[in-house]
């Protein structure tokens, strides 16, 4: 009876620390993901103090196969790009 007990008691401290683990998770990917659509950059971002403090070198390497952290920096470079093409029209017009 209490191997049973003791596997059901495991069971639901790691139920208990994956839940913890995702919301943690789930909060710094926002986090991240609403600083790139204020035009930060990643590396600013991940330098951040919150950052650095609530992730380990593991998480930070995860994060990066986030999809929503990747679809930020790719709207990140879109957004730069098109600045980018309209900088260079404008100095095209200008030139002409």
């Amino acid at each position: 009876m209490g191997d049973r007990i003791d596997r059901v008691v495991r069971g639901m401290e790691r139920l208990f620390h994956e839940l913890s683990v995702g919301v943690r998770e789930e909060r710094i990917l926002r986090y991240i993901v609403t600083e790139l659509s204020k035009g930060r950059r990643f590396d600013q971002v991940m330098a951040d103090p919150y950052i650095i403090n609530n992730t380990d070198a593991e998480d930070r390497a995860h994060i990066l196969e986030s999809p929503e952290v990747l679809r930020g920096i790719e709207d990140q470079m879109a957004a730069e790009f098109t600045h980018y093409q309209r900088q260079l029209a404008h100095t095209e017009e200008d030139e002409a």
